[in-house]
Parts: C-alpha cells; structure tokens; sequence
C-alpha cells in the first residue's frame, strides 16, 4: 500500500513532538532554526520555525530549491516511515542517498537524537 501524505505529516508531528519531551527541551531550548522536510514524489516541503528549540506551525508548500533552511531533509514517503518505524536505520538511508540531509553537521548530530 502506498504511503500517504497524512502518514508522512503524521510522522513529522511525531518527530517535533518529541522536542517538547524534558530531556529534549534542555538539549534544544537554544535552536532557533528552520526545518524542512522534503518529499519528491509529493512535490512539497513540510517546514516548522523552531523556537528556543519548540516547533511553531508546520507550513506545506511546494518543493523550492532557491528556499534556504538551516536543516532540510529529502527523502521519499516510504523511507521517512520505515526510519519512524524502526524498519530502516537512518544511517543506512543516509549512506544510501535515499536520505538526504542538509545543514550544519553539528546541527545534524543533535537532530539525530529525535529521529
């Protein structure tokens, strides 16, 4: 069955609840970054200002590659879940280029810790 936008979104909601738990609101509670999540065969980009390290609105538009974010995720619907879902690791999907991650690397590394 073909991975929906509701499931991705879902997921994205997931992850960015998981700043507010307590342990992560003290690693955070610095970030003042924007955040995109980019899926190809969706052709948009789902993107949240975080703010001393908590999620404001989740904003839908269409893939812009001029759009600058301080982290940028691509990857496809079906890699997204299996990540969330602990079917992939995300570091196999990163090796493999099915994910893809821009930003600053130590912005990346503590990103890693909600994923």
């Amino acid at each position: 069955m073909p991975e929906t936008e509701d499931q991705v979104i879902e997921g994205i909601k997931k992850v960015l609840g998981k700043l507010s738990e307590e342990d992560n609101r003290k690693r955070f509670k610095k970030w003042n970054k924007t955040v995109a999540f980019s899926f190809k065969e969706f052709n948009k980009t789902w993107t949240t200002t975080l703010t001393g390290g908590l999620p404001g609105d989740l904003e839908e538009g269409e893939i812009d590659k001029s759009q600058k974010y301080d982290i940028l995720l691509i990857t496809d619907s079906k890699t997204w879940l299996g990540i969330l879902n602990k079917e992939v690791k995300a570091m196999s999907a990163f090796s493999s280029g099915d994910l893809k991650i821009k930003g600053k690397m130590i912005d990346l590394l503590k990103l890693k810790k909600v994923l």
